[in-house]
């Protein structure tokens, strides 16, 4: 999909009136505030500890960017509007309010997994006169309604309460400005959410969840089906109904919730796929099951020349031969190795490989798991390495690898990016206007408003050299204790550049922060900070710094000396020097003039 079709969808999209609302500013600043209150009521109620409090205030909130997912499987590609609420600043208290959600709700038609699923199809018996049918919600999450969630919350409040202190008035008070605080950015323009719940936060799912099932109980009550007859996947239904009733019962599941709305699809050669199955009715009325793909799948899994450790492509077989040998249920054992090899064959996975990994005896789950994860990037011959040192040395620890060139470095991304000064966690370079030198510093803050206390800090010298004062003045002098770049200023009576701020380095995990800094300091040159910023880092790193050092100046170094030769002595700009394949010398370069 180009840009242009994609941008043309979103807007007609986010445009429909009765779903969405156009805002004139960010409203985080808004909803970040009533979200800190919430959590001050609920602390001083005594209903949360400190460490609760701490962790779900809100700090440095940014507001979401919403994108689209393309329906591959449908015409046209329709897009999935989702957004991703990991900036925004009710996360934690969504997620907060889930947990119990969770804990107070067990649903008796879900179905947790395709397995699972599979061991229900396949012991179900049907009767002669009844047949396989799928219902479709249509945009559940768009259409779940606040009064309808506030109804059923009310409806299960007994359950509920045995899992939380907050009083029934309190607890829908919460749910409901979580559900209200659905607003996105696009293109630059902000958006509330003014229908349904947003795709992409925590509280959604268990929501649309309790909806549906307290639908489906209304509706299977009204049709006379039994409810070993129905399983529910989020939005997607599988129903046993007789062959005369199916018209009826789609009826009442539509006439249940005025936005909720169902689609059909019945059962074909007595074939029905659900999730990742082909459900077969046989002509005793048992039911048996098959692996199944839809017609647009690529069949394209982790290739075996990616770039990926050994073991990883050996989880990918393992896996995908216990999918098929526990989905496919109609097939012999021969008929399923057959499968796996031409699915494998296929992502240039060796024949070799493939049958001894048929020929093992299936892996059964261990009963002591790591009680720590950890990732690491993925180097060849280096992280293997690592990674049996690390397990020596700690065996419940668990080691994954992640691979540093994602599909995200490839590609263009559509989301709006956020704004340069609205990051935080960052690492952050300032360079001096009066000389080649820079500062190094870190935030936990927005970018934004640590640029402001550098700006206030250079403002008050200002003020003083205003006032009179010379720079070895006490006043000014005791600034110079604030930071390196303020000694920097005062010593050398130089400038720098805080309106201009380069992010070098960022990070979701605040303890690695100071480690990050330190890094960057040791081994950027020029830099203004003191020597006492790198002191606490450890000893163990000195050789592995030294070598990025000195690498980082001879690139600057190669850099200014090409940049050199790109001007000759009358600033008539020359040709840059290519360097033929074959023989890897610079071909003969004439005289410009």
């Amino acid at each position: 999909m180009s840009l242009a079709d994609y941008d043309d969808k979103m807007t007609q999209l986010i445009d429909n009136t009765t779903t969405y609302e156009k805002l004139n500013a960010d409203p985080i600043n808004r909803y970040e505030r009533m979200n800190n209150n919430i959590v001050k009521r609920l602390h001083a109620l005594q209903l949360i500890s400190d460490r609760e409090k701490y962790h779900l205030t809100s700090y440095n909130a940014v507001c979401p960017r919403i994108y689209g997912q393309p329906k591959a499987h449908k015409p046209n590609l329709p897009l999935r509007p989702v957004v991703p609420n990991t900036t925004a600043p009710t996360i934690n208290l969504c997620k907060y309010m889930a947990d119990i959600l969770q804990r107070s709700f067990q649903s008796q038609y879900n179905a947790v997994d395709s397995k699972s699923f599979c061991v229900y199809a396949n012991n179900l018996r049907i009767p002669s006169n009844h047949i396989l049918v799928s219902f479709d919600a249509v945009s559940l999450f768009t259409n779940v309604t606040k009064d309808v969630v506030v109804h059923d919350i009310i409806m299960m409040w007994d359950e509920i309460g045995k899992n939380t202190e907050i009083n029934l008035d309190f607890f829908l008070e919460i749910v409901g400005f979580c559900f209200d605080a659905s607003f996105f950015c696009f293109r630059g323009k902000y958006y509330h959410q003014i229908s349904g719940t947003a795709m992409g936060s925590p509280l959604s799912p268990i929501l649309a969840d309790i909806v549906m099932d307290n639908l489906i109980s209304r509706a299977i009550n009204l049709a006379g089906i039994p409810p070993e007859y129905i399983r529910k996947y989020v939005d997607d239904l599988f129903l046993v109904i007789h062959k005369d009733q199916v018209d009826r019962v789609l009826a009442l599941f539509n006439a249940q919730n005025e936005q909720i709305k169902f689609t059909s699809e019945t059962e074909e050669n007595r074939k029905l796929p659900f999730l990742d199955l082909l459900v077969i009715r046989q002509e005793d009325g048992t039911v048996k099951t098959d692996w199944y793909a839809k017609p647009i799948a690529s069949g394209r899994i982790l290739n075996y020349f990616s770039f990926h450790s050994a073991d990883q492509k050996l989880s990918v077989v393992i896996n995908f031969i216990d999918r098929v040998r526990s989905l496919s249920t109609i097939r012999s054992r021969e008929e399923q190795d057959e499968l796996i090899r031409s699915h494998l064959q296929k992502n240039d996975y060796p024949r070799g490989l493939i049958n001894r990994m048929l020929r093992q005896t299936p892996i059964t789950n261990r009963n002591e798991k790591p009680t720590t994860y950890r990732s690491i990037p993925y180097i060849h011959a280096l992280t293997p390495s690592l990674k049996k040192i690390l397990k020596s040395n700690n065996t419940a620890m668990g080691i994954s690898y992640s691979n540093q060139n994602t599909v995200g470095h490839l590609y263009k991304t559509a989301k709006d990016p956020v704004p340069h000064l609205n990051k935080s966690n960052v690492i952050y370079k300032i360079d001096c206007r009066d000389c080649h030198r820079n500062y190094i510093g870190m935030t936990t803050n927005k970018l934004q408003a640590r640029m402001y206390g550098h700006q206030s800090h250079i403002n008050t010298l200002e003020r003083l050299l205003q006032e009179g004062n010379s720079y070895t003045d006490p006043p000014i002098q005791q600034l110079k204790e604030k930071t390196a770049l303020m000694e920097h200023c005062i010593t050398n009576q130089h400038r720098f550049n805080v309106n201009n701020p380069s992010i070098i380095d960022i990070t979701y995990k605040r303890q690695a922060l100071q480690v990050l800094e330190m890094f960057h300091i040791a081994t950027t040159p020029n830099t203004v900070n003191r020597r006492t910023d790198t002191d606490h880092l450890s000893c163990a790193y000195a050789n592995l710094l030294e070598t990025i050092r000195r690498s980082r100046e001879e690139r600057i170094s190669s850099s200014n000396r090409f940049r050199s030769t790109q001007t000759n002595d009358n600033n008539i700009p020359t040709q840059p020097t290519l360097v033929n394949p074959t023989t890897q010398q610079p071909p003969i370069r004439h005289n410009p003039q």
